[in-house]
């Protein structure tokens, strides 16, 4: 006769369930960028090495692990130091020149170089705050970063304008640009690095309601 066994309570069992379900996916959430880092680390590593693999077989007989990674580095410390040096930077504008002028990889070279200049531009220095804008109706309220204002003259008068970059979710460096009247837009307390991180993570990371809404901050005395 076998030993009595006790039924474990039900509220303990969904407590387990809850607990168990919440670590799985805590770890799936944490591992996923590190496996795609890996991934994608290997696949360059590889790709790399087996481009420099004819340099090593010449120099060494045998192919060298690393070696690809080895050169890529110091070819890009190169290209660093002709980037700061002033017959260097004429060399690399003549070499500019002929990539804009081979007619099959010219579309290739611009794309891949506004890319570079849109990740290396410090976008944050160019925005002077944020606001909520309504996007895509009036119904629905969108982050966006000021870029600019100007007045624009119309027949009931002049109107202030601003223009402003309303960046996609989780690649802030794509959006739209966008213009409207000062009057349509509203204010934040968010700074812009509060507002990046905020669109990066989906919202998952930001500011709470307040500083999105500071219109709807409790009043002094109010007993909400």
């Amino acid at each position: 006769m076998g030993l009595p066994i006790a039924r474990m309570p039900e509220e303990t069992r969904s407590r387990l369930g809850a607990f168990l379900r919440t670590r799985f996916i805590t770890g799936l959430l944490v591992m996923f960028p590190i496996v795609v880092t890996i991934f994608f680390g290997r696949f360059f590593f590889d790709l790399i090495d087996r481009w420099a693999d004819p340099i090593s077989r010449r120099l060494f007989d045998r192919v060298v692990p690393g070696f690809g990674a080895v050169i890529f580095i110091l070819a890009v410390f190169l290209l660093g130091m002709l980037a700061h040096n002033v017959i260097g930077r004429r060399v690399l504008r003549l070499g500019d020149r002929l990539f804009a002028r081979i007619p099959v990889l010219r579309p290739i070279y611009r794309g891949a170089r506004e890319v570079t200049r849109a990740i290396g531009r410090d976008r944050t220095a160019s925005f002077s705050r944020v606001a909520l804008i309504p996007f895509p109706n009036e119904s629905v309220w969108s982050v966006g970063f000021i870029t600019g204002e100007f007045d624009e003259r119309t027949a009931a008068g002049t109107q202030h304008m601003v223009t402003v970059f309303m960046p996609t979710c989780p690649n802030p460096t794509t959006g739209f640009f966008l213009v409207y009247p000062v009057t349509a837009l509203k204010s934040t307390d968010l700074s812009v690095e509060e507002a990046l991180r905020m669109v990066i993570s989906g919202g998952l990371v930001g500011a709470v309601q307040d500083r999105l809404f500071p219109g709807s901050r409790p009043q002094a005395g109010d007993s909400r």
